[in-house]
């Protein structure tokens, strides 16, 4: 990937991978709990690889919310997946 695009609407990070595609990481909506987020979502656009990580942590029968860390987890599968994967871009 020679040039720069513009993000799509709601990518909230991006990674290169090896093949010249991207990972983009986008946080999901749910219909039960709108208009939170509940869970981000690491998506590779050069094969069908992708991880979903619960913004949810249970800790000893309590539920609680912790978008920041569901983003880190997030990150480090994208940035694990980008190293290894040779897909490449499909045509537009």
């Amino acid at each position: 990937m020679s040039t720069q695009t513009a993000w799509p609407t709601g990518v909230i990070a991006r990674y290169l991978t090896v093949g010249g595609a991207t990972v983009d990481l986008t946080h999901r909506l749910t219909v039960h709990n709108p208009p939170k987020p509940f869970a981000t979502l690491a998506s590779c656009a050069g094969c069908p690889a992708t991880e979903e990580v619960s913004h949810y942590r249970t800790n000893w029968g309590d539920e609680d919310r912790d978008p920041d860390a569901a983003d880190e987890d997030a990150r480090i599968w994208a940035q694990e997946h980008a190293e290894t994967c040779r897909a490449i871009p499909k045509p537009a």
